[in-house]
This record gives C-alpha cells, sequence and structure tokens, in this order.
C-alpha cells in the first residue's frame, strides 16, 4: 500500500494532538499510523494516511507546519522476534538507503526511502520473508 508520512512540528502543549486528530476526524481521514517526538522545545509528528490533499489541508487549518512530506510503502510483516533485522538486512543488501522506518496499526512496516521506486521493487523481491 501507498500512503504518506508527514513529518509535522506542534506545540509542546496539551491538546496538540487533539487538536489536528479532531480536525482529521472532520476531514474523514484515517490515521493508518503516528508516532511524536519531543524535539528542542516542540514535538514533531509523524502521521501516516493515505489522502496527501486532505491532510495537507487539515494540517494547514489548524495553522500546524509540514517540515517533511514523504512517499511510503506499507506493508504487513509478522510480530516475531528477529522480523525487522530480516527485512532491513535484506532491503540493505539490496541497496536500499531506508529514510523512514516506523511499525503502524496492524503490524505493518512503514518504509520511506530516496528512491520509492527502488524500494518497491526490492520490497516484492522479499516479500516472501515479511508476509503474514
Amino acid at each position: 500500500m501507498h500512503a504518506y508520512d508527514f513529518n509535522i512540528v506542534v506545540p509542546n502543549t496539551k491538546g496538540s494532538l487533539a487538536t489536528l486528530a479532531e480536525e482529521f476526524g472532520r476531514e474523514k481521514i484515517n490515521i493508518e499510523g503516528l508516532c511524536a517526538v519531543e524535539h528542542n522545545g516542540s514535538v514533531v509528528f509523524h502521521m501516516l494516511t493515505t489522502d496527501k490533499v486532505a491532510t495537507t489541508r487539515a494540517i494547514a487549518k489548524v495553522g500546524y507546519k509540514v517540515i517533511r512530506e514523504t512517499e511510503v510503502i506499507v506493508e504487513r510483516v509478522e510480530n516475531e522476534p528477529g522480523m525487522l533485522g530480516k527485512v532491513t538486512r535484506r532491503l540493505a543488501d539490496a541497496g536500499i538507503n531506508l529514510t523512514t522506518v516506523y511499525l503502524a496499526t496492524d503490524t505493518r512496516l512503514v518504509l520511506g526511502s530516496e528512491n520509492i521506486s527502488a524500494l518497491e521493487t526490492a520490497w516484492k523481491e522479499l516479500a516472501v520473508v515479511a508476509s503474514r
């Protein structure tokens, strides 16, 4: 599945996530994955969605800033020790430099690279190892 990882800078205050999540709800945007990390007094959200246009609009509407947007692939993987190592080793051996990696809902691995086409090709070659 193709999706978009939005890196969004928000104030490190109570309700920042609620404000954005409520707007996503009003816009009918499903959050496929989420990560939040405090950085230099602010918070950076990684928000994973499939609707690039609506997501961009919702983020702007609440006044937050997108610092990076990345097209990513989202693939199911087995939830077992060593799986991440197997997958990332094979991608590295195929010459893929991953720039975004995290887990999303339902044991799905989010992967981004400067060369999304090469990443997709490499994933197809190793999908048997990582699929359920």
